[in-house]
């Protein structure tokens, strides 16, 4: 990967993941797809609560901590404009 990062230009050549970070950027995409197919937010939140992984289980560690259906809600809102 650093040939790449160096005819990209990029400095530092390495990327370090931050886990907040990688998360935000991954509900960014998942939410961008179901705008694509242009789904709507209903339907959205059902897709979501049909995952597993995606439920809600009420155990966080820190109260602003949100699951990642919320997460991907929340970039759907953003990128649809807060409609």
């Amino acid at each position: 990967m650093k040939p790449l990062a160096e005819a990209a230009g990029f400095t530092p050549l390495v990327h370090k993941w931050k886990p907040d970070e990688r998360a935000e950027l991954m509900a960014e995409l998942d939410a961008a797809y179901f705008l694509l197919y242009e789904i709507k937010r209903e339907d959205v939140e059902y897709i979501l609560s049909t995952f597993q992984g995606m439920r809600e289980d009420g155990q966080r560690v820190f109260a602003e901590d949100i699951g990642p259906a919320q997460r991907i809600l929340n970039a759907y809102d953003r990128l649809r404009g807060g409609e």
